[in-house]
């Protein structure tokens, strides 16, 4: 995929922009995606913002959808293996994102978790884990910093701010700065506040935050074991993308950990197929989600 360009300094993208990123925008795919959810979807149970219109093609749509998404399901179909929905049709209308994609039949993991069994879940992970690989062995285009993959900006639902989408960010720091809500320790010079107990732990934060750091690496962001379906013992699709694009290499880890706080069995199987960050990496994000956390 071609990358492109922002249209604005503060990341959202311009209308223009927006239609660049659609994917087969006829006239016959807008028809015939509305009359179908109109009609045929009716017939089939939502879930969330995903609709069916029949057994093999599923319809997305909602307020907080964006063509970045689909365009990120082709992006992965085109460059690695991983199994993603295949993307019919992108398009707004009206103000509305709409995405024409295939519906995978499959489990989701945690109505297959006691099926599959300590064998069929050992299979499973290896899987998962050979593709989490071939997604972190995408190279970034130069001088990418925290962005989509069409260069634009991000979204993640978890993050309690006012802004639908952020970024994107010219540096690690610069999404580091922005995480943080721009705090700076040294503009409380007052030891009382922060208080002295917990200055050592955001100084740690800051300065780990604002180093170096390695080029960023593509990210789901969001591989809890709803969005991962199986067939057997094998892992058919990979979906929800909409929180994916280049991250901290950490970001992967950490950002599933603190987002599956409730499903600790979870928790405790993501180093079998997601390399762990450092303790000093975990204990920064910690800290961040502590003190301007989402989760």
């Amino acid at each position: 995929m071609t990358e492109k360009s922002t249209a604005a300094s503060d990341g959202a993208i311009s209308s223009n922009h927006a239609q660049d990123l659609a994917i087969n925008n006829t006239r016959f795919y807008r028809l015939f995606t509305r009359i179908a959810l109109k009609t045929w979807g009716r017939l089939y149970k939502a879930d969330g913002f995903c609709s069916p219109i029949s057994r093999r093609m599923i319809v997305k749509t909602g307020p907080s959808v964006d063509l970045t998404e689909a365009a990120t399901m082709k992006f992965i179909s085109e460059n690695t293996s991983i199994p993603v929905p295949k993307v019919h049709c992108s398009f707004i209308h009206k103000g509305r994102t709409y995405i024409l994609m295939e519906r995978i039949r499959g489990e989701e993991i945690p109505r297959a978790w006691k099926r599959l069994g300590e064998e069929g879940r050992a299979k499973m992970f290896a899987h998962l884990k050979q593709m989490i690989e071939e997604m972190r062995a995408l190279k970034p285009p130069s001088g990418t910093g925290v962005r989509s993959c069409v260069g634009g900006s991000l979204y993640d639902s978890r993050f309690n701010r006012q802004e639908n989408r952020f970024g994107p960010f010219t540096t690690i720091q610069e999404f580091h700065f922005w995480l943080r809500k721009e705090f700076r320790l040294a503009d409380y010079p007052n030891p009382e506040k922060p208080s002295e107990e917990v200055r050592p732990e955001l100084m740690h934060m800051e300065t780990m935050q604002d180093g170096p750091w390695p080029s960023p690496v593509f990210t789901h962001a969001d591989l809890n074991p709803c969005n991962i379906l199986v067939r057997g013992d094998k892992i058919v699709a990979i979906i929800d993308w909409e929180f994916a694009g280049w991250y901290p290499h950490y970001w992967e880890y950490t950002s599933n950990w603190f987002g599956n706080r409730v499903r600790t069995e979870w928790q405790d199987a993501l180093v079998q197929f997601l390399e762990p960050c450092t303790a000093a990496e975990f204990e920064m994000e910690k800290t961040r989600n502590k003190w301007w956390g989402e989760f």
